[in-house]
């Protein structure tokens, strides 16, 4: 079976990405993306199902998820998932971003890269190879989720509720793990350096949000010291947490702290009484929420601030979307998909963990099933701007119809 795409069908995937850009998909924007997918599949001949997204902890609006299966079901079974929504346009974009620019090998729009090329990628790979092999001895479930630039990931939450994987021989996420993997751990040569497309990530880190509420006390500003500053407090703690952002790894080390948001004070002359910080603080294997929690209170304990501090997780809607950690360093099958991938002039192509959470955390660590992330690279991700590599789009599709070929 030919593995190598032809013009026509580069010029499919290309216009496929395209179209995926031109189409709003931020969580304010509604089905459009998944009335567009599902037609598309529709005229390739195959038969996708939509899923209404639920939680029973959490009102969703009237999201849906899409995916398809393809082959008989007697043989392997890889699920390829990725996520079709975009978070909102952002201030400073030279050009439309819904109006997709192809310049100099780069294809500009919003989500770009994130994730609408890897998108392509997936979803040709199953048109790609319906169209070169009839039989598929064996099962590929194509999911394209909702939910994954919203909070908790509640598109993926759904399909793990609704669908069984336990018994998946591997997760493949479509990712730009390029991006991903930027400044982040190679697991084979236990540094970090610089990763070049294809990158393979085969763990992430994951992630605890915690509010820190100082209550303090008001006093006139012309009298600082006849008030306890909550802010002041709040900024001692801050920098502190600074201190933190030190080199650690998912197997190795601690995770890193990260402030998300400050509220406190207004515009009249008082010394402000109450400050509220979120922060986000990385998990590597092995940490818990409990201990993340006790280290910050022994942090806040040995800077004897004179407000008083309480700490609390953020509110999540269930513990099963909490972002937790994942690394699959033993797996025939990630095995086995990297013998398609080209190999490097020295030594051996790399695997990397990521310090980023997303869909594949869920993946990951609920379903058990081994979890890889690969797709095309670009840039300006969440900015304005946003590329991605149209040679990669292609590759990764190849590279994906190769390894279907070798399983099938």
């Amino acid at each position: 079976m030919s593995t190598i795409l032809d013009e026509n069908e580069i010029g499919d995937i290309i216009q496929l990405t395209e179209e995926l850009i031109r189409t709003p998909s931020s969580v304010h924007d509604g089905n459009s993306i998944y009335e567009f997918t599902h037609g598309f599949l529709k005229k390739q001949g195959f038969e996708p199902e939509y899923q209404k997204i639920k939680n029973p902890y959490l009102e969703y609006s009237d999201f849906r998820n899409l995916y398809l299966r393809l082959g008989n079901g007697r043989g392997p079974k890889i699920l390829l998932n990725c996520h079709l929504d975009t978070v909102e346009a952002c201030e400073g974009w030279m050009e439309d971003p819904y109006n997709p620019r192809l310049e100099d090998g780069k294809l500009y729009g919003l989500g770009a890269a994130d994730m609408k090329g890897g998108c392509a990628a997936a979803i040709y790979s199953m048109v790609a190879l319906a169209s070169r092999k009839k039989t598929i001895n064996g099962e590929i479930f194509l999911s394209c989720v909702f939910g994954e630039e919203a909070p908790f990931s509640l598109g993926t939450d759904t399909l793990l509720r609704e669908h069984d994987f336990s018994g998946y021989d591997l997760a493949i996420v479509t990712e730009p793990s390029p991006l991903l993997a930027i400044n982040d751990f190679c697991f084979d040569h236990r540094r970090i350096h610089k990763s070049k497309f294809p990158v393979v990530i085969i763990g992430a880190e994951g992630r605890i949000l915690m509010d820190i509420d100082f209550m303090g006390r008001s006093a006139h500003a012309s009298h600082p010291s006849q008030g306890i500053n909550a802010l002041h407090d709040a900024s001692r703690l801050i920098t502190k947490l600074s201190d933190f952002d030190m080199y650690s790894n998912i197997k190795m080390g601690r995770g890193h702290y990260c402030v998300l948001n400050i509220e406190g004070g207004d515009r009249s002359f008082t010394v402000p009484s109450h400050c509220l910080i979120q922060v986000n603080r990385q998990i590597t294997l092995g940490e818990t929420k409990e201990g993340c929690i006790k280290e910050l209170k022994s942090i806040v304990r040995r800077l004897r601030l004179r407000s008083k501090v309480k700490i609390s997780p953020a509110l999540t809607p269930c513990p099963e979307v909490e972002y937790s950690p994942y690394l699959c360093d033993k797996s025939e099958w990630i095995d086995r998909f990297m013998k398609v991938l080209p190999k490097p002039k020295r030594g051996k192509r790399c695997r990397f963990t990521t310090s980023s959470v997303g869909d594949f955390n869920l993946l990951g660590h609920r379903t058990r099933v081994p979890t890889l992330v690969i797709g095309p690279g670009g840039g300006n991700i969440h900015a304005p701007n946003e590329f991605v590599n149209v040679d990669e789009v292609v590759k990764t599709t190849e590279y994906l119809l190769d390894f279907f070929g070798e399983v099938f």
